[in-house]
């Protein structure tokens, strides 16, 4: 019997319905008393275990079932029927063929990579079950081909997405053959999604002729916690003698003219010290003397939160801007406005292994006299930055130390008179020193975490402030109301009423 040219048929006796119903029945009883035996599943029992992956068995409860089944390229499957097969059907000999070893077994041979479906069917034209068979290997331009070695290459590379492929291939006018795919199903991550347009990307030629319905199915944003510490401590030094003096004789003056730089390597301090003046007849003596000394101690915190879409770039500023002049004409002056504040940049990608992918870009900035300039009667702001900009890939909830900075100056000047500035012990009247030293300690650290919706509106840094009322700000000179810790005091030897004010 021949079905044009798809049909592939064996020379069976055709059985009775009676007898074929008997030895369905035997069949039926045999296998479950083998299944009960071996304590293996029920007669349903559709694929192999174990190493048995190129063997497919159909149970009688599995009659009229469609079974799924990928085969590589230039490789076999036997096929166990549970009831005699009179024809068999395959829809793409091309793709795959089917033959008969006897009335009840069959093997499958893949010639191409492809889709294609087979058909069993017994003696009365009943359909013993339908073998969707998808054959991998070696890709051509034919469209079905090109979806196969997609759905075989996810399956290997990303098991825990579902990624379902449809491909056609199309010819234009001078014969050349274009693929355009659709993905759908399952994705684990974004980042498995955007894998997947990528690979397919490369059978279509462009990603361009690629479309992506994929769903993502896991946590899709992410928060960052960026944290920048800082602490800077100084000291600056400074000691001279500005010596002047005068000699007349008649008609001749002579003059002596010691005055060093001020400043010098710290140019922190004004003109501020000790005048001393001293006249003897003709001898005149003016003495400046200059000793000073500067400490100082910054400490910066900055924490910025910010939450984004995997994928997705996102901006975070909370500072200002400050003028700086650019150009004077006819007595106008042009100004550009300069950020200063705290800035992070970032585009996170959550990966297929439970990792997030970050890349961050931070800025801490902030006005500062260090590097600033005199510009007439105005004085121009230097501003302090700290950055830090990179890729990092990092657990959830765990923190990384993206940036860190240990440094320590130490700058000295001397300005002295030439010779006289020389002599010891009496040198230290024509000469200043200036002497300055910093420290600067900067970590800058970074934790991702999975962020999720919450029902629950999270407690504002203004709920609980309260300004002070007009007894309190009277008489106390209190602006906010303090509050107190409860009846039980503080811990320690505190008693009373103890508070601190929330900030």
């Amino acid at each position: 019997m021949m079905r044009e040219d798809y049909v592939m048929s064996s020379a069976l006796t055709t059985r009775s319905p009676r007898g074929l119903m008997a030895s369905t029945l035997r069949l039926m009883a045999a296998a479950a008393v083998i299944g009960a035996a071996l304590g293996l599943a029920p007669l349903g029992l559709d694929r192999a275990q174990g190493a048995e992956t190129n063997h497919l068995r159909i149970g009688a409860s599995a009659f009229g079932s469609t079974q799924s089944v990928s085969v590589g390229l230039n490789k076999s499957m036997i096929i166990d029927l549970p009831v005699d097969a009179q024809e068999v059907i395959v829809s793409q000999p091309g793709v795959a063929n089917a033959i008969l070893r006897n009335k009840r077994r069959a093997v499958i041979q893949a010639v191409s990579s492809g889709d294609t479906n087979i058909f069993f069917l017994d003696a009365t034209g009943r359909t013993i079950v339908v073998v969707d068979v998808s054959t991998t290997g070696a890709a051509n331009t034919g469209g079905s081909n090109v979806a196969a070695v997609l759905r075989d290459t996810y399956a290997k590379i990303m098991p825990n997405s579902d990624i379902q492929v449809e491909a056609v291939a199309l010819t234009d006018g001078e014969g050349n053959v274009t693929n355009r795919i659709v993905l759908s199903g399952d994705a684990g991550s974004s980042d498995d999604a955007d894998k997947a347009l990528a690979i397919a990307g490369q059978f279509a030629g462009s990603v361009d002729n690629v479309t992506s319905v994929i769903n993502v199915s896991g946590p899709q944003q992410v928060m960052l916690k960026v944290t920048v510490a800082e602490v800077n401590r100084s000291l600056a030094k400074q000691f001279g003698i500005d010596l002047t003096g005068s000699y007349t004789n008649g008609g001749l003056t002579t003059q002596l003219i010691s005055t060093q730089p001020l400043g010098g390597a710290s140019n922190l301090f004004s003109n501020n010290g000790v005048k001393v003046g001293l006249d003897i007849g003709p001898l005149s003596i003016d003495a400046q003397i200059r000793a000073m000394e500067q400490r100082g101690a910054a400490r910066t915190l900055a924490e910025p939160l910010l939450t984004a879409i995997s994928g997705q770039t996102a901006d975070f500023f909370a500072g200002g801007e400050f003028p700086v002049p650019t150009n004077v004409s006819d007595g106008n002056v042009s100004v550009t406005y300069k950020e200063f504040g705290v800035k992070l940049n970032f585009t996170p990608t959550i990966k297929s292994n439970g990792n997030i992918g970050l890349v961050v870009d931070t800025t801490s900035s902030e006005l500062s006299t260090e590097g600033s300039i005199t510009v007439g009667e105005s004085t121009l702001l230097g501003v302090k930055r700290r950055t830090a900009k990179t890729s990092v890939e990092i657990g959830t909830g765990q923190t990384l130390a993206i940036g860190g900075l240990i440094e320590e100056k130490t700058r000295t000047q001397i300005h002295r008179l030439p010779g006289l500035g020389d002599i010891p012990i009496l040198g230290a009247l024509f000469r200043s020193r200036d002497f300055i030293r910093s420290q600067s300690e900067l970590v800058i650290l970074v934790t991702p975490y999975l962020a999720k919706p919450t029902t629950n509106k999270p407690e504002l840094p203004t709920d609980r402030m309260q300004f002070a009322n007009d007894a309190e700000a009277i008489f106390l000179g209190h602006i906010e109301t303090m509050y107190g810790v409860g009846p039980a005091g503080t811990r320690g030897s505190y008693d009373g009423s103890v508070g601190f004010l929330l900030d």
